[in-house]
């Protein structure tokens, strides 16, 4: 999918996390950059659900989408307030495991 687009994020799934990672790492422009932050916003906003209800369609736990949760906030503030993708890649990396 094109880098200068948002991606249409709709669930938590490892697929999903794993095409923001990818997506975020080759991107390059301020304007990339936004879109990217707007997925991830999208992508903690379907977490914060979660956590407040206790768990998601695969069965991870409250403590395990707290985690989730930081690992995307990291990579928000990475690509948006830093402009560092591979960095923000690697945090949000984190997510899946």
């Amino acid at each position: 999918m094109d880098l200068d687009s948002i991606y249409p994020v709709d669930s938590m799934s490892d697929l999903t996390v794993q095409t923001l990672v990818d997506r975020i790492a080759r991107s390059r422009t301020e304007e990339q950059f936004v879109y990217r932050e707007t997925e991830l916003d999208e992508l903690w906003r379907l977490v914060d659900i979660a956590i407040r209800a206790g768990t998601d369609e695969s069965g991870r736990g409250e403590e395990r989408l707290r985690q989730m949760r930081d690992s995307v906030h990291r990579a928000h503030d990475l690509i948006g307030m830093d402009a560092k993708p591979l960095e923000a890649a690697a945090a949000l990396r984190e997510a899946l495991i």
